[in-house]
């Protein structure tokens, strides 16, 4: 029996084409570019919701060769014919296109509504009636536009004035043919009737009177006559036809030549 001898381990050498660190930087790429098949999954952002379209309010810009109402967006009120007055939203037209109401009117009128009349001719307004939510507290600027002194809850505007309470734009000439209404979710009450006057149109001048045909010639220091007139007592006078009796209808003469005497 041969006895045991112990011999030191000896590490092999490693014959690979690849050294050990790059080895290794390959395998960690490797893993990392697999795709996750365990776990919890990634978590992901909600779709964000669709955006609401704003809503558009009528703004009436003046444009008086199409008699079109512009908003203020740049969309268009619907056209209105030429000498027609037309309104978008609830407000109302009436009495035959010559008057306007507020929604509902003599009643209360509906609160957030508003509405544009536009095609007004350039005559001053007529108010009917006018009872609309006035400006309570005159020392707060309520519409935040800086002044307090034009406060309205709910008003009509006419040439960039507000008008509310019982005060309306009586007399007023629209200089860009539009009234605005507007009311807020507050106080509501009868509202308003405002009537214009179509201006009346102007009439033809009237026609020139027919022209005289040209007299005859008539001698030097005589005195001639056209028509039926007579010229007497060796032509220092003359009559009407059959005078002294009764002339004749539809007749007309000139007597001419006269001398410059009384």
């Amino acid at each position: 029996r041969r006895p045991r001898v112990d011999t030191p381990f000896k590490m092999p050498s490693l014959k690979m084409g690849v050294k050990m660190p790059s080895l290794f930087l390959a395998l960690l790429a490797s893993a990392a570019a697999a795709p996750a098949t365990k776990g919890r999954p990634r978590a992901t952002e909600p779709p964000s919701p669709p955006a609401t379209p704003p809503k558009i309010r009528y703004v009436v810009t003046e444009e008086k060769q199409t008699n079109v109402a512009t908003t203020k967006g740049g969309a268009r009120a619907p056209a209105c014919p030429l000498g027609d007055v037309c309104t978008t939203g609830p407000c109302l037209i009436t009495d035959g296109g010559s008057c306007a109401t507020s929604p509902d009117f003599p009643n209360l009128y509906p609160t957030d509504e508003g509405c544009t009349i536009y095609g007004l001719p350039p005559v001053g307004l007529d108010v009917i009636a006018f009872d609309v939510e006035g400006d309570e507290d005159s020392y707060n600027d309520y519409d935040g536009d800086g002044d307090f002194r034009n406060d309205c809850p709910d008003y009509l505007t006419v040439n960039g004035v507000k008008y509310c309470g019982t005060s309306g734009p009586a007399g007023v000439v629209p200089s860009d043919g539009t009234m605005t209404w507007v009311s807020d979710d507050g106080v509501t009450v009868s509202g308003w009737k405002v009537c214009w006057a179509a201006p009346s149109p102007s009439l033809p001048p009237p026609l020139p009177p027919p022209s005289l045909p040209p007299l005859a010639p008539c001698p030097l220091g005589d005195v001639c006559t056209t028509g039926p007139c007579l010229i007497t007592d060796g032509g220092s006078c003359a009559t009407s036809p059959d005078f002294p009796n009764l002339y004749p209808t539809d007749e007309g003469c000139t007597i001419y030549g006269l001398p410059p005497v009384g």
